[in-house]
């Protein structure tokens, strides 16, 4: 049940004037805390170097939110940044992603009021702040599975936690409209360090990648780090490769690869090639898809990979055929480590 308009009025709220209407370009600021990595002493994370823009989204990785938070947005995203970080428990580097809606929305009916130069509505924008949510599902998180990809190792993973977020837009009154809302996880990890040059490099690649991951990739990526239901985590994380194995599939070049696969006879080079072709293509379950996709576009994945690759599935099987399965058993860190390669294989493709 939403609150009655006397408890907005003694919360401070007005209706908004009847010939007011209120303009407004929404963006969402996401701050995630990066665990897996550390900013290098000697080269610490530089927020302007590492700033990064494609199509709606823009991104930086530093130490200080606020610092992220100018570089991106032009404004401190907290008054007191040792504050913030004691109420969130989190500890820098983080990543920021601002994601930008391409479209002027209108409101001029609800409830607002002016705090500090800034305007506060309530229930005037509901319809636009959910496409900005539904922008992020499909731009915002492949970004950060890129880069989450792009900055891990088989023995080091590199996940990025989210912690806050806010929602904002400026508008034709020359003041802007806030929304705000946060998150909090616990959960032990272990840190390597990074410097400047090293993390430029992989943002750079992670746009790329970025573009070419399924949106539903990241998405799935995304719940599998904030899920704490261990039963669910692995389950968003076995939808990941298999999203991302069939995607992979449809783009192989099986056609130019055959030569390298197949020594033909001469004599029916022709109809063997077409016959090699057709029994690719006619490769249907997860299994023979992800091998022909270890085949013929990944090329760090080996047999340990698959065997790995195997064991999830089997265990994923075991769940969907309604046997039980020990939660504490299940192979989490296995399978985000495959889905962080796998992403990682397609950015070297």
């Amino acid at each position: 049940m939403g609150l009655t308009n006397y408890a907005l009025e003694q919360m401070g709220f007005e209706p908004i004037p009847g010939e007011l209407t209120i303009d407004a370009r929404f963006r969402s600021l996401k701050v995630y805390e990066a665990r897996g990595i550390v900013s290098e002493k000697e080269a610490p994370l530089d927020p302007t170097l590492l700033k990064k823009t494609d199509d709606v989204v823009s991104f930086s990785l530093g130490d200080s939110v606020n610092d992220l938070c100018q570089v991106l947005a032009g404004d401190d995203f907290a008054d007191d940044e040792e504050k913030w970080r004691e109420e969130t428990k989190t500890t820098p580097p983080y990543l920021l992603v601002l994601t930008k809606a391409p479209e002027l929305v209108q409101c001029s009916y609800g409830y607002w009021k002016k705090v500090n130069d800034e305007i506060i509505t309530h229930d005037c924008f509901t319809e636009a702040k959910g496409e900005l949510a539904k922008l992020e599902n499909a731009k915002t998180s492949v970004v950060v599975a890129a880069i989450s990809a792009l900055l891990s190792s088989d023995q080091k993973p590199v996940i990025f936690v989210p912690v806050a977020r806010e929602v904002f837009a400026d508008t034709n009154l020359g003041t802007r409209l806030r929304d705000f809302r946060s998150e909090f996880s616990t959960e032990g990890y272990v840190s390597g360090p990074i410097d400047t040059a090293t993390a430029v490099e992989k943002v750079e690649s992670a746009l790329k990648l970025s573009r070419s991951l399924h949106p539903k990739v990241g998405y799935f990526y995304g719940l599998a780090i904030k899920e704490k239901d261990r039963l669910k985590k692995f389950l968003y994380l076995y939808l990941v490769i298999e999203i991302h194995t069939h995607q992979t599939f449809k783009e192989l070049d099986y056609e130019g690869a055959l030569s390298e696969l197949h020594v033909l006879p001469s004599r029916v080079a022709n109809s063997a090639a077409e016959f090699y072709i057709d029994r690719q293509k006619e490769a249907k379950n997860l299994t023979q898809r992800f091998m022909w996709c270890s085949i013929l576009r990944w090329s760090e994945v080996g047999d340990d990979d698959v065997g790995t690759f195997k064991a999830i599935k089997r265990v994923r099987d075991r769940i969907y055929h309604g046997e039980e399965v020990i939660e504490k058993t299940l192979p989490i860190s296995q399978a985000q480590s495959l889905a962080a390669k796998l992403m990682r294989c397609n950015s070297n493709a």
